[in-house]
């Protein structure tokens, strides 16, 4: 019941996020839509009244009443004014260097240089205020994305966005990404053709916060970005990289409770795509209340349970104590007689085995005898080891040293011995042990050792890791004689693959030099 009515909770969260996320999307599109909106209203303003004194001429009078009408500082917040662009062909300038002069009083030419074949200078901008009165003037068919955005309101003839711009009416420090929104205008009724343009500048940092500063205030972080096909790589990686604002605190993969959403909508035919996250805020008073209220009720009756089922339990424990009790006792003794069955059972046969080839290969009963009884011996020598550690492990080195104790009569010098501690289960203690008893032995009757002309090193280290771990030992024997190879291969070789390859799944390489040869062994730990 708790995690049904958790994941209900969840779902129910999940939601209301989503409502909050489209709230919060919704504030910013509609607000854009009323300042379109406004510019389509100014546009038909331009048609309804005379707009200037010649064809073409830009006429400041009833334009400025009308937008100081409109009180866009206090009502359109995010919108820096209202403003006309008269299209020209380049060289025709003076004709909006003309306007500047008429409406403003300003001696300014029209501004940048262009390589373009017509230009669009602002020659009305209202309200007017410093940060406009710089704008005037401005060439903005020259800047690409301007003139993308009027080129497209040309073809469409709609109103069309342009991507993320500086406004040249950012004169201060504290700057944000902005955008335009222009609608073609016409003085006459030829179709397709065009004059000018009315336009708006939007600060996008300000549209969004009067946008979402609205009460009641959403805890939600936001961050848009102007995500169309035809911006650049260069855009989107560069100063803004297509961004027009980020909430205060927004950080990537840092929503909270991980409540994200992400939207896309068309905004005057640009793709603005809008990331919302959660804030701590999101959470309410009495958030997973009923999830805490069954949980904790559910507990109590849990815990009541318990208790009175536990002097009923403790009985019935006693008793099946003493039943494990006697039956553990039982399956103790049935193992151990199943255990020593089963290592007589193999004892006899690896026995059996060695007795059988030794005699194969043996001369005489008393080289039989003397092999047979070694081999035994190092059996021997690994039963003990193993008893002594209750048949769990047996140390790589103590068992090494033994068998060469055994075959050569005196302990090797441990600094030809190295190699880390490893500890042997039982078929790796038993097959290791037979296998050194032969290597011992040919050292002896076919190597240097027994006339000190030669010398013996054994190492070992561990390979690979988890369960490709190995472990490589090498017998390495060295003689002023020449070893060389044999040409068969005799008994004590055979069980020595025997031992490592078929035994313990691990491979074995002689190599026969004109010095000594080395044997390397590598097997499965």
């Amino acid at each position: 019941m708790t995690a049904v009515v958790y994941n209900a909770e969840e779902t129910a969260d999940r939601i209301r996020f989503e409502n909050l996320a489209n709230d919060a999307v919704d504030r910013v599109v509609e607000r854009v839509s009323q300042h379109i909106t406004l510019l389509i209203s100014t546009h038909s303003f331009f048609n309804a009244h005379t707009f200037g004194t010649e064809a073409g001429q830009a006429d400041r009078g009833a334009f400025a009443r009308f937008v100081d009408g409109l009180h866009l500082e206090g009502e359109f917040e995010g919108i820096r004014g209202i403003g006309y662009a008269r299209l020209v062909t380049t060289g025709n300038e003076a004709e909006a260097a003309g306007d500047l002069q008429r409406n403003y009083g300003l001696d300014r030419e029209v501004w940048p240089e262009t390589d373009q074949d017509l230009r669009t200078p602002i020659v009305l901008l209202e309200p007017s205020d410093a940060r406009n009165r710089v704008a005037l003037g401005y060439d903005m068919f020259s800047e690409e994305h301007r003139r993308h955005a009027m080129q497209a309101a040309i073809a469409s003839g709609e109103p069309k966005a342009s991507a993320p711009i500086q406004l040249v009416q950012e004169i201060t420090s504290l700057k944000q990404a902005g955008f335009l929104v222009y609608v073609p205008f016409s003085l006459g009724a030829s179709p397709g053709r065009v004059d000018g343009f009315v336009y708006a500048p939007f600060r996008a940092g300000d549209l969004h916060e009067a946008a979402l500063e609205t009460a009641p205030k959403l805890p939600v972080k936001i961050e848009t970005s102007d995500t169309t096909d035809d911006l650049k790589e260069g855009d989107r990686t560069g100063k803004t990289g297509g961004l027009l604002f980020r909430s205060a605190g927004y950080e990537k993969d840092n929503a909270y409770e991980g409540h994200v959403a992400e939207k896309v909508v068309d905004m005057a035919g640009r793709q603005w795509t809008f990331k919302v996250q959660a804030t701590p805020d999101f959470r309410t008073r009495t958030h997973h209340f009923y999830t805490i209220l069954i949980g904790g009720v559910s507990l109590l009756l849990a815990v009541a349970l318990t208790m009175a089922s536990r002097s009923q339990l403790k009985s019935v424990a006693a008793a099946n104590e003493l039943r494990r009790v006697s039956e553990k006792s039982s399956k103790e003794k049935d193992l151990m007689l199943q255990e020593m069955k089963h290592r007589i059972k193999n004892s006899i046969a690896r026995v059996l085995a060695i007795a059988r080839q030794t005699a194969a290969n043996s001369e005489t009963i008393d080289e039989f005898s003397q092999s047979f009884s070694a081999r035994l011996n190092s059996m021997a020598n690994a039963q003990d080891m193993l008893t002594r550690s209750h048949w769990r492990r047996a140390d790589l080195r103590e068992l090494l040293n033994t068998e060469l104790e055994q075959v050569f009569g005196s302990s090797t010098s441990q600094d030809k011995i190295t190699g880390p501690q490893i500890l042997l289960d039982e078929r790796t203690t038993q097959a290791l042990g037979l296998t050194f008893h032969e290597l011992a032995t040919n050292a002896l009757k076919y190597g240097g050792i027994s006339t000190n002309n030669g010398d013996l090193l054994v190492n070992w280290q561990f390979t690979g890791s988890g369960k490709s771990k190995r472990l490589q030992l090498d017998w390495i024997e060295t003689s002023v004689e020449t070893i060389s190879e044999p040409e068969g291969t005799g008994f004590g070789s055979r069980l020595i693959d025997a031992n490592i390859r078929g035994e313990l799944g691990g491979t074995i390489d002689r190599t026969f030099r004109p010095n000594g040869m080395t044997v390397r062994m590598i097997i499965p730990l």
